[in-house]
């Protein structure tokens, strides 16, 4: 019975409980649909993970930076490296604000979307985002564990 009830407490009152992850970005409690991001640039590529990078409007030496230890997270998938595509999107796309309203409506109004690197699965819903400042094998290291146990893409 005492399973049970610990159970029941976790599932309850979680946010109460400071309890060890093993992410590395921030996990979203609820996926929000972003296939409208890449759509048109992908050309129907649509079973693939995605590691997506919004920087401003102009891709500075920072942006090409990160743009570059992305792809070279990629690369460093071994033989996972065709199940994900990395995507470069900066901040003038009118999508952006309807995924900056999506934030707003899980609770988080005055988030940014810019300077900002989100994973999205194979059916096009975003579940982690980094910040632009993260060190790339976090990313890595995600993937990975991500990849390991997905049974899609």
């Amino acid at each position: 019975m005492l399973p049970v009830i610990a159970s029941g407490i976790l599932f309850h009152y979680h946010t109460h409980f400071r309890l060890k992850t093993l992410n590395h970005g921030t996990l979203l409690s609820s996926l929000i649909d972003v296939q409208y991001l890449y759509a048109k640039m992908q050309g129907g590529e649509q079973k693939k993970w995605r590691v997506i990078y919004v920087s401003g409007n102009v891709c500075d030496v920072q942006c090409k930076q990160i743009d570059h230890q992305l792809r070279q997270v990629q690369k460093a998938l071994g033989k996972d490296s065709n199940r994900v595509n990395t995507v470069w999107l900066g901040g003038k796309y009118a999508e952006l604000a309807k995924l900056k309203g999506s934030f707003a409506q899980q609770g988080h109004p005055d988030f940014s979307t810019n300077n900002k690197i989100y994973l999205v699965d194979p059916l096009g819903n975003l579940f982690m985002y980094y910040s632009d400042d993260i060190n790339p094998m976090n990313v890595l290291k995600d993937l990975k564990r991500v990849l390991e146990v997905s049974q899609i893409g």
